[in-house]
């Protein structure tokens, strides 16, 4: 793999784990605050 393909994989990695953590974040605050589920975009 060049240098370059292993930079994108690796830049899509680390935005692809940065979403999932802020959507967890966000969904956990959610459920503390009490929003419904069907009230979210997901």
């Amino acid at each position: 793999m060049k240098t370059q393909e292993q930079a994108r994989a690796l830049m899509t990695r680390q935005q692809h784990t940065l979403k999932n953590r802020q959507q967890s974040m966000l969904e956990r605050a959610s459920a503390e605050i009490g929003l419904d589920d069907s009230k979210l975009n997901k």
